[in-house]
């Protein structure tokens, strides 16, 4: 199963820049992910206020993918979470969802620059750096290139 994770934290303008800790704040943030799923084609099945669950049906349904939102409180505020997963071999490098995420993280940076995107699992690893590390995962931009 293929599983890739982008995380991005507000900067305090834009989409969830209302207080931190707000519900409103959790909310924008989701409801700032519109023009995204509008360009994945993704039918949205399951929406609660730092939640979101979405179905991409590009490759029909043998490659089927799913996106999930979920907004996360951290020491340092909100962090939005995308999770892309699809029942795509992750042995073979999972082409068409790596060319799907890839595609995520385009969209997100241009609807969505108000994020600044501090860790993606395919080139920062399979796990977020935990906050007292003190890792820089978000140190590349969002366009450099990916490894796995």
């Amino acid at each position: 199963m293929a599983r890739f994770l982008l995380v991005l934290k507000p900067t305090g303008k834009g989409p969830g820049a209302a207080s931190a800790g707000s519900r409103a704040q959790s909310a924008e943030l989701l409801d700032g992910l519109a023009p995204v799923l509008d360009a994945l084609s993704a039918e949205v099945d399951h929406r609660t206020p730092a939640h979101l669950g979405a179905l991409l049906r590009q490759g029909g349904e043998v490659q089927r993918m799913q996106l999930f939102a979920d907004v996360q409180s951290q020491a340092g505020g909100r962090a939005l979470e995308l999770v892309l997963l699809s029942r795509e071999p992750m042995g073979l490098r999972a082409p068409e969802t790596m060319k799907t995420f890839e595609r995520l993280v385009e969209l997100v940076h241009t609807h969505l620059p108000e994020l600044d995107l501090v860790f993606r699992s395919d080139r920062d690893g399979p796990c977020p750096p935990s906050q007292q590390s003190g890792g820089q995962a978000g140190s590349q931009p969002v366009d450099a290139p990916g490894g796995a």
